[in-house]
């Protein structure tokens, strides 16, 4: 935020380039615990912000002995600023950091520096990232001060600070510790850059995992939990001037290092360099892995390893603060526990958290100790672990333990895995926090969980109580009115969905104009269910325009822009035009590939689709080259138990089948189903629809009586969890109907289907997606004798 000109004017000279005069802190690099409470105390009046910050800055920056912010040029150790110590050998002839090797990315980062003031540096763990960017800062702006804040709350009063110090450099290692709830803001790294002079920069590095995750774009539908503050992060990263820093090392690297052979560590790294770039074998990372995974012996470290894991799975789904004591021993718990608890032999507390906190060949530890009395797990180790679910009881710790916006990521995470009951406790969070965004999530995880009519139920007293308390046309009833104009067409009323959604659009021009990112929802709303009520050719132009005006308002890359394109796509193909919807999502595909600015899920979204209408369009070859790759990639990037990935090899396996190969679809799918039990929700609507898809390709198959007695079994289950009016356990009859027929002739299955249709009639009403499945299945039989 930019000071007030009384500020400037008056006060700023307390804040020059010799840096703020304040109690002498012990040490070089002295660092002290950052205060949360003082920190939300932070004056809004500029004179009062100034001197607050002047009495806090000792607490959230790092400063020198002299009490100010040190310059470039006095910054000796790399390890102070985040660089990865090397092991230092028996002799002591070399230092913890190596001569620094110049890589052939160097040249690009310096002019990146030089011209746009804002670099990031993105690559795996133990790439290399901070100490190129040492090096950087070390030889360009050595008379720099460096401003280098101890937490994410401590971000504002950096950037304050920044703006009143003419040549400094923000210092942002690991910048996802920075971004989110509380935190940097685009506006506030903006009002550094645009301060005149052009004597300040901003440094920072981050995991390419975390960039992805970072970059700002959701996936289509509904708004994902989340996602705004890793909106709110992208409006950061944008700003800056990518380099990407290789793990591994290019010919001309291992070239340059080969004149430091005199250093053993170098020379036993390049010897290496086959299977591991040499920073990362000099910052003793496999090393680090391979202790980690040997304590679990009995008799070994077992506690420690369980900490360790612990708090690099707190990492790995998103809470990168330094976890208390306290809450690390809680979490850990399970992880020992589930390993063999006291069969492992664990050793006591405190000797566990000495082995994890000691680092390896006076390299890195596997906790890190951070100044905010807490602990942090080697980023090494995110990338490294499997990507397996978090025990459920440590879960509840996290959730417990997260602020909202982490909260609403911990929802979604928990929905992946298919714990609804977790994930509802996460939206429930976040929503009495004051998130909206928890509201709307809970409301989608309803509707997947207990039904489209619980939904329905929620979102229409969600909207009744808002209005009572907030008034009609308050910004958060209108987004709870148009959610439950959303649930009646969810729950198989398109029409009355798409009045309620027209009414709505009126009513948001009048009060926010025709520009207003609220009224851009309604479109997309009235959009929707122009296609779902039976126009898609009007719903493909309804997009078209929406996409175009989006574009022109937010941006060509903006989220609603990409998913209006994507919208585009979907009913042209509804429409009659499969061949055209490919071409249009192949070209979102490129768009969106060549850029940085949009998150994993989202390529996925498209690929799916792509894939999809592949498949309907009966291109199978190419559809069988999709899916394989998505299925592939999901394991990869999501794990083997998140849905994403379990989704994908369904529908390989339901391409394979469609391609003429039902056995082996059958194979795939029981491997499918088998590797899915481990989320331990084998009565979730995601497994009976799973479930019902083996059944499917079991009839296909050959053995049309064991489809029936699958189905039924499922048709058990949903009645039981669901009831017998719920869509989903309709929809399964639907199916036994159907193999009935098969097995028993075509008398029995049409009686069996106007019983179910007059059923889906009176229950769910005659325009129900279900009813309307029931009615199409029953002209088939009936036109069939």
């Amino acid at each position: 935020m930019l000071l007030a000109a009384a500020l400037l004017a008056g006060a700023a000279a307390v804040l020059s380039t010799a840096g703020l005069p304040t109690a002498p802190a012990s040490g070089v690099a002295a660092v002290v615990v950052a205060m949360g409470g003082a920190l939300m105390a932070y004056g809004t009046d500029a004179l009062k912000k100034h001197k607050d910050r002047r009495e806090l800055l000792p607490s959230v920056v790092r400063l020198d002995a002299r009490g100010r912010l040190p310059l470039v040029r006095a910054l000796d150790d790399p390890v102070v600023l985040g660089v990865h110590p090397a092991a230092v050998e028996h002799e002591g002839r070399h230092t913890r950091t190596p001569a620094f090797i110049v890589r052939a990315v160097m040249p690009r980062l310096l002019d990146a520096l030089r011209r746009g003031r804002f670099v990031l540096l993105v690559g795996e763990s133990t790439a290399g990232k901070s100490r190129a960017a040492y090096e950087a800062i070390r030889q360009l702006l050595p008379d720099h001060r460096l401003i280098e804040p101890v937490s994410r709350q401590a971000g504002q009063i950096a950037v304050d600070t920044a703006i009143d110090t003419p040549k400094c450099v923000v210092w942002l290692d690991d910048l996802e510790r920075f971004l989110g709830e509380g935190g940097l803001t685009g506006q506030g790294i903006s009002g550094i850059l645009a301060v005149g002079g052009g004597g300040r920069y901003v440094v920072a590095t981050m995991r390419a995992e975390e960039y992805a995750k970072f970059s700002g774009r959701t996936g289509p539908g509904a708004i994902n939990p989340g996602r705004e503050a890793l909106r709110q992060g992208w409006d950061v990263l944008r700003l800056a001037t990518r380099v990407e820093i290789s793990r591994t090392w290019s010919k001309a690297d291992l070239v340059a290092a080969e004149r430091y052979r005199d250093d053993r560590r170098i020379e036993q790294a390049l010897r290496h360099a086959d299977r591991f770039g040499v920073a990362e074998y000099l910052a003793a990372g496999p090393y680090l892995l391979a202790d980690w995974r040997d304590a679990w012996a009995p008799g070994s470290h077992p506690r420690g390893a369980a900490l360790v894991r612990a708090a690099t799975d707190a990492r790995r789904v998103g809470i990168h603060r330094p976890l208390p004591l306290s809450v690390l021993v809680e979490l850990h718990e399970p992880y020992l526990r589930d390993r063999g608890g006291p069969l492992l032999r664990p050793e006591s507390l405190e000797d566990a958290l000495r082995w994890a906190v000691t680092p390896l060949h006076a390299t890195s530890s596997l906790l890190l100790p951070e100044v905010e009395d807490g602990y942090l797990a080697f980023d090494y180790l995110i990338d490294a672990v499997e990507k397996t679910p978090v025990p459920r009881k440590a879960f509840d710790v996290l959730i417990a333990f997260a602020t909202p916006g982490e909260a609403m990521e911990l929802g979604e995470i928990a929905w992946q895995w298919l714990r609804h009951d977790q994930a509802e406790a996460a939206f429930s969070a976040a929503q009495r926090a004051g998130l909206q965004d928890g509201m709307e999530r809970r409301c989608d995880l309803l509707r997947d969980s207990d039904g489209a009519s619980v939904a329905l139920e929620f979102a229409r007293r969600a909207a009744e109580s808002l209005e009572r308390t907030l008034g009609p046309h308050h910004s958060e009833t209108l987004d709870a009115r148009r959610m439950y104009a959303w649930e009646i067409g969810m729950e198989g009323d398109p029409g009355e969905s798409l009045r309620l959604c027209t009414e709505l659009l009126a009513e948001t021009v009048q009060i926010f104009g025709e520009d207003h990112q609220r009224t851009l929802k309604a479109r997309r709303a009235v959009a929707n269910w122009t296609g779902q009520a039976g126009d898609a050719a009007r719903a493909a132009v309804l997009y078209a325009e929406l996409a175009a005006d989006c574009a022109h308002l937010l941006g060509q890359d903006a989220q609603m822009t990409v998913n209006s394109r994507m919208e585009v796509a979907h009913w042209t193909g509804e429409a009659g035009d499969p061949a055209e919807a490919i071409l249009l999502m192949e070209e979102l595909l490129r768009t969106v590939t060549r850029s940085d600015g949009f998150a994993q899920d989202l390529i996925f979204s498209i690929q799916f689709r792509i894939a999809d209408r592949l498949t309907r369009t009966e291109r199978y070859a190419e559809a069988l080259d999709r899916w394989e790759l998505l299925a592939a990639d999901a394991t990869s990037q999501f794990g083997p138990l998140h849905n994403w990935t379990l989704d994908a090899r369904e529908d390989l396996a339901q391409c394979v089948g469609q391609a003429g190969h039902a056995q082996r679809a059958v194979e795939l799918l029981t491997e499918v189903l088998a590797d899915a039990a481990q989320l331990d929700a084998p009565r979730s609507r995601s497994m009976l629809m799973l479930g019902r898809t083996l059944a499917h390709w079991v009839g296909e198959a050959g053995d049309p009586t064991q489809a029936v007695v699958r189905l039924e079994g499922l048709i058990a289950i949903s009645a039981e969890e669901f009831g017998a009016d719920d869509p989903t356990t309709l929809g399964l009859r639907l199916r036994r109907a159907h193999w009935v027929g098969k097995t028993a002739g075509p008398v029995i299955a049409i009686e069996e289907l106007r019983r179910l249709l007059d059923h889906a009639t009176e229950t769910r009403g005659p325009n129900a997606r279900v009813t309307r499945a029931i009615r199409e299945e029953l002209d088939v039989w009936t036109h069939g004798c």
